[in-house]
Formats: structure tokens, C-alpha cells, sequence
């Protein structure tokens, strides 16, 4: 009879726990306020959810191959607030997303990898956009940030290759844009140039002091950029810009971070800052077109790779101020075949010879004028022609008397 009893129990405890819509599984995870969390998964299979209980609730697609998404806006009676770290991670299927108003916070790589989305809005009552958020979203032409967003964190566009503008709703306090180009709100750092804008020029404005990190990076259009009053440019911030021919650095900048100029395979005329004092590694790396530049005298390092693969620059320029070069920071290209590194032909370090320049070019076998410059050259070559110019006139004059004087003898 008891056996049966507990049969009946456990029959029924199952029975009610088939009828609930949702599915849930407390763990031990205790949260500030004594709160507990609990994960489950939708009835219908397509949302994992987390719930905090401290009324943070995320939400993960289940559903790798949606092509249209809904997420809801609340479960178990509770609101969605977040859209959770790898969301919709690699669904190359999903080409539109619907997020509910409830939505606060969008984690680290939630779409990234969703190479087929083409519209996405995000809602009022978003205030955080995380990590690389977007990252790989390569049909995604232009988004809108709304008034509420009060942080975006670095690269959430990175591999956006179709990205036509960012636009920011009137009203946020912290965020604008100029032109689709994404901006701080006071214009003083630019944060994202989207890389299929396609105007071949752009000014940055006067009051921007800041190009952020990747700000530019991919832009296929860009040939020219005016860089105004900015004083730093960030790691990576015209990389890979094949357009790109031209670009003045102003005197406001010290430091060139690593692969600044990076696969700028188009660039030939660069005007570097004279006040600058670093050039980071590989700054100028694969910049195929890249003939000659003018080294300012106050610069003392130039790091690993910075001019790796230039092949058309045969000549370089360096004073006494440079104590610090890098590997392969001169004079050495990559083989196309092997991918090996291998010396530039017939590149020519000018430079005196009791400097870090004639040391670096000894050590890695590298031509160096070391101590005949070009310029002790030219000099030399002219008084030699003036000595001998001089000299000659004077074996003139002395054979023309010499001449005279037999001729009055006779």
C-alpha cells in the first residue's frame, strides 16, 4: 500500500511538473541581497534564460538556425533585461532581430558572427553595449544608438564591412554622430568611421583631440583624411584603409601607436609630425606604395616591423636622436612565396656613423652610409670640382706666361 502511495506521488509530482510552461534548475550561486539564481529553457525550445533575482534577467537563442528573431519581453512573469554574452553566436541564418523595450543590456559578442543580419533596432531603455557586441555582422548597413545608451565598449562594430553610418537619437547625453560617423557627445573623440562610408575625404572636426582604436580600420574609400587638431590616434586606427594616399600628422602628436598605418596599401605621401617622438611597431607595415618619408629629428624609437614590407621605400633618413629600432623595422620585406622575411634590395640607411641607425644596419647587413650622408657627399663632390676648377685655370694661366715668355724671348 505505501508502495503504491509513493507511486501515486511521484506520478503526480511528475504531472505538474510537465503542465508548467517553463523549465527551471536553481543553482547554489547566492547574489548580493540573498537573492538566488535560476537558469532554464522556454517550452518551446528556442530561449535559454538566466535568472538573477535581483531583477536581471538574460535571455540565450537556442534556435541556431531563426532567420527572424523575437525575443520576449518578459518569462516566468518576470522582464528580459538582457540579451546574453554569445546570444545569437554564428546563427548566419538570423536576418532580423525584434528586442523588446524591457532590454537594458546587450553583452559581449551577443551577434557576433551573424554575417546575414541586415536589421536590427535596438530599443528605448537600452543604457549598455558590450564587447564586440556586433562583431562579424558583415550586411549590417547602419544602426541606430537611442538616447538612453550612456556606455558603448570598444569594438562592437569590428567587422562591420557594410556599415554606412551610426546614427545616435537626439537626446543622449553622451553619445553623438556627425555625418554617421559615431563621436563622444562633446565631438572631442571619434569612436567608429564606418568602413563602407564611401566618401573619399573626410575632416575630422576642430574639436576632436582623439581618434579612438580601430576608429577607421577597413574603410575601403577613404583616399585622404584631415586629422585637424588631434593629438592621438589610437592602435589600429587606419588599418587596412587601401584606399588611403595621403595624410598629414599635426605638430599636436608625439606617438605613433602600433599599426597606426598598417595595410595602407595605397599610401604614398605622408607628412609626419614634428614633434614627434615614437613611431609604435609596425606603424607603416605592408604600405606598398609608401616611396620615401621624412624622419623628424626629435623621434627616438621606431618599434618592431614599423616600416616591414615597404618595398618601394629604398632610402631612409635617421639622426643621432633615434636610440631605439626595432626587428625588422628597415629595410626588409616579405617573401611572397616562402612569407619569410628578406632584405629589401638595394635599401640605403643615410645616417652618421656612430648612431643606433649604422648599429642596426651592421647587425642585420643592411647599407648604410654610415657617416657619409648624402649631404657630406654632395659637399665633397663640390669641392673637389671647385679645387679642380681652380686648379685648372691656374695650370692655364701658368702655361699662358710660360707661352709669353718664349715668345718675347724670340
Amino acid at each position: 500500500m505505501k508502495q503504491a502511495m509513493k507511486f501515486l506521488a511521484a506520478l503526480c509530482c511528475g504531472a505538474v511538473c510537465a503542465a508548467m510552461p517553463l523549465t527551471a534548475s536553481a543553482d547554489d550561486n547566492l547574489f548580493p541581497g540573498g537573492s538566488q539564481s535560476m537558469n532554464g529553457t522556454t517550452l518551446d525550445g528556442k530561449w535559454e534564460y538566466l535568472d538573477y533575482g535581483d531583477g536581471r534577467l538574460s535571455v540565450t537563442c537556442k534556435d541556431k538556425t531563426i532567420v527572424n528573431a523575437e525575443v520576449p519581453d518578459q518569462i516566468n512573469g518576470k522582464p528580459v533585461t538582457m540579451i546574453d554574452q554569445d546570444c545569437f553566436l554564428d546563427n548566419t541564418s538570423l536576418e532580423s532581430v525584434t528586442l523588446p523595450n524591457t532590454i537594458t543590456h546587450i553583452n559581449d559578442w551577443a551577434f557576433s558572427g551573424c554575417t546575414s543580419l541586415k536589421s536590427i533596432s535596438l530599443p528605448n531603455g537600452l543604457t549598455t553595449i558590450d564587447w564586440q557586441a556586433f562583431y562579424g555582422c558583415s550586411s549590417l548597413e547602419e544602426i541606430t544608438i537611442p538616447a538612453s545608451v550612456d556606455t558603448i565598449d570598444k569594438f562592437i562594430f569590428e567587422g562591420c564591412t557594410s556599415m554606412k553610418a551610426v546614427h545616435v537619437s537626439d537626446g543622449n547625453d553622451c553619445y553623438t554622430d556627425d555625418n554617421g560617423v559615431l563621436f563622444d557627445q562633446n565631438l572631442t573623440t571619434l569612436i567608429f568611421y564606418p568602413p563602407c562610408k564611401s566618401d573619399t575625404a573626410y575632416t575630422v572636426p576642430g574639436s576632436c583631440t582623439k581618434i579612438e582604436d580601430w576608429a577607421f580600420i577597413g574603410n575601403t574609400y577613404l583616399e585622404a583624411v584631415d586629422l585637424m587638431n588631434v593629438a592621438e590616434i589610437g592602435e589600429d586606427a587606419f588599418y587596412h584603409c587601401t584606399a588611403l594616399k595621403s595624410i598629414d600628422i599635426p605638430d599636436t602628436v608625439t606617438v605613433l601607436n602600433p599599426r597606426t598605418f598598417g595595410g595602407c596599401m595605397a599610401l604614398e605621401n605622408v607628412q609626419l609630425s614634428s614633434m614627434l617622438d615614437e613611431i609604435g611597431e609596425h606603424c607603416f607595415y605592408n604600405c606598398l606604395s609608401l616611396k620615401e618619408i621624412a624622419i623628424p629629428g626629435r623621434v627616438d624609437t621606431i618599434g618592431n616591423g614599423a616600416f616591414l614590407n615597404c618595398p618601394e621605400l629604398k632610402s631612409i633618413a635617421l639622426n643621432d636622436a633615434v636610440k631605439t629600432i626595432g626587428e625588422y623595422a628597415l629595410g626588409f620585406c616579405v617573401d611572397a612565396e616562402t612569407q619569410k622575411y628578406i632584405r629589401t634590395p638595394d635599401f640605403v640607411v643615410d645616417t652618421d656613423g656612430d648612431t643606433a641607425a649604422h648599429e642596426y644596419c651592421a647587425a642585420n647587413d643592411i647599407k648604410s652610409t654610415g657617416g657619409v650622408t648624402q649631404s657630406s657627399v654632395f659637399l665633397t663632390v663640390m669641392i673637389v670640382i671647385v679645387v679642380l676648377v681652380v686648379a685648372v685655370t691656374i695650370a692655364i694661366i701658368i702655361i699662358q706666361k710660360q707661352i709669353q715668355k718664349r715668345y718675347e724671348l724670340r
